[in-house]
């Protein structure tokens, strides 16, 4: 199975934990291209609620896993079968 197969397969857009995750590596990846303050995005991917582990050598698979879980999600959000985090969160 691919790895974004099991992270597919393993993310839940019900669960607060999974969409909180979700959401903050969308502020991760807001902030990789600063070069002043570099961020180690693995241990963000690798801190995810599912408990994956993505291994350094597939450090590049992030970028088409993050896209998928994404899509997923809006899905999810607009079929109203997701949590979605009130503006207070």
């Amino acid at each position: 199975m691919s790895n974004t197969a099991k992270f597919l397969k393993a993310f839940d857009p019900k669960n607060k934990d999974h969409v909180l995750w979700l959401s903050k590596m969308c502020d991760v990846a807001e902030t990789m291209s600063d070069v002043e303050r570099p961020v180690d995005y693995m241990s963000h991917v690798n801190s995810n609620p599912m408990k994956l582990v993505l291994d350094t050598r597939d450090s590049l698979d992030w970028p088409h896993i993050h896209f998928v879980l994404s899509a997923s999600y809006a899905k999810a959000v607009l079929r109203s079968n997701a949590f979605i985090p009130s503006q207070t969160v």
